[in-house]
């Protein structure tokens, strides 16, 4: 799994069935088209997703992960979460982007391939440069950007280069409905204040 933008090449690890063997590119190009959402669906008014600096990460012991999962922690305040597959625990620096600065999660076609795309408002977007700047110069794990959704961390990111978009691309999927399936695990939250940055 590989992550581009302009040549930039980030190599990833999802720990999300449904998200592995994937690739997350930054997409500017208009050669995309979307999948038409459900009918009846209602605007999501914030989405479950921060996308975190990984401070480190560790083998999970025994009763480290809680079932369920906890809820998406406050996006200022660091955090200890588990991957999805719950043999992971990372600590978090607090979210670089979060909440309302996803503007969308959506299941699409991108060059007749399926991908999730996650667009972020301009305010994200600088968080995104900021965290991946960092992220960038960095030593393991400190190299890696989290996607943490539903209390867990989704994905870890090994970046070796700044993004400078408002646009990332998850591809590799088998089918449309594979990517849906993954764009739901990023999607809208029951609360959106849990996403928010204070």
């Amino acid at each position: 799994m590989t992550a581009r933008h302009r040549g930039a090449v980030l190599a990833a690890v999802l720990l999300v069935p449904v998200l592995s063997a994937c690739t997350t590119v930054d997409h500017t190009s208009t050669g995309a088209s979307a999948i038409p959402a459900p009918t009846g669906s209602p605007a999501p008014a914030a989405y479950d997703l921060q996308l975190r600096g990984v401070l480190d990460v560790a083998n999970a012991q025994t009763g480290q992960c809680s079932v369920p999962a906890p809820p998406t922690p406050d996006a200022a305040q660091q955090a200890s979460l588990c991957s999805a597959d719950r043999t992971l625990l990372y600590t978090l620096a607090p979210a670089a982007v979060a909440g309302a600065e996803v503007s969308s999660v959506e299941a699409v076609f991108s060059s007749a391939r399926p991908v999730v795309r996650v667009s972020v408002t301009p305010q994200g977007g600088a968080g995104l440069v900021r965290l991946t700047t960092e992220a960038s110069t960095a030593s393991p794990p400190r190299n890696q950007v989290a996607l943490v959704s539903g209390g867990r961390v989704q994905t870890a990111l090994p970046v070796t280069d700044t993004i400078d978009g408002q646009v990332l691309e998850i591809t590799g999927f088998d089918s449309i409905d594979a990517a849906r399936a993954a764009a739901a695990l990023l999607g809208p939250s029951a609360s959106p204040s849990a996403t928010s940055a204070s």
